[in-house]
């Protein structure tokens, strides 16, 4: 049996109260530059910007120590991505499509680390496949966005949700468990 990857809401923080300050500020200077994909819900792919905080590839290399992603190939569509959500703002009901082969011929998924910068006053937490995800700020959570059914809570209130999605192709031997213990 392939290890189990557990997810709970007693997971540590991968990024410090200082980093996570300066990812929020990066992203409300700069979330003008991302495109309106719902009301009140934007997003974009961090190659766009060449002014990342350098916490946000540290915490990336921090997921992939922690999650043994060495040598996995990026996913081509969505790639790294921060995503923004505002009062009222809400993910849909969906998977996402990202059919891939590697060269062994070997199916690969769509697969997402995504880091949960900030949270809303309410609302705004993931759900994958009917589990409510109440995690905390500052911690990851796997999402695998081709095979889970997965959308997120409504957002409410003035605070923000800020979310720092880093995506991978991976074999479904690496991604079957996955366990979400909220």
């Amino acid at each position: 049996m392939n290890k189990q990857y557990i997810y709970t809401s007693n997971d540590e923080p991968i990024i410090s109260i200082e980093e996570q300050q300066e990812i929020i500020n990066w992203v409300r200077n700069n979330y003008i530059y991302f495109k309106q994909n719902g009301y009140n819900r934007y997003m974009q792919k961090l190659e766009y910007f060449d002014d990342i905080p350098k916490c946000v590839w540290e915490a990336k290399n921090k997921i992939i120590e922690k999650e043994h992603l060495f040598g996995y190939e990026q996913e081509p569509l969505f790639k790294d991505s921060v995503g923004y959500m505002r009062d009222g703002g809400q993910l849909h009901i969906h998977t996402d499509t990202n059919p891939a082969l590697n060269e062994n011929g070997e199916q690969l998924y769509h697969t997402r680390f995504n880091l949960y910068v900030q949270l809303p006053e309410k609302g705004g937490y993931p759900i994958y496949n009917e589990i409510h995800c109440t995690l905390k700020e500052r911690t990851y959570i796997c999402c695998r966005s081709n095979l889970d059914k997965h959308y997120c809570a409504k957002v409410e209130g003035l605070k923000e949700r800020i979310v720092i999605s880093f995506g991978f192709l991976l074999p479904f031997k690496r991604i079957e468990n996955i366990i979400y213990d909220y």
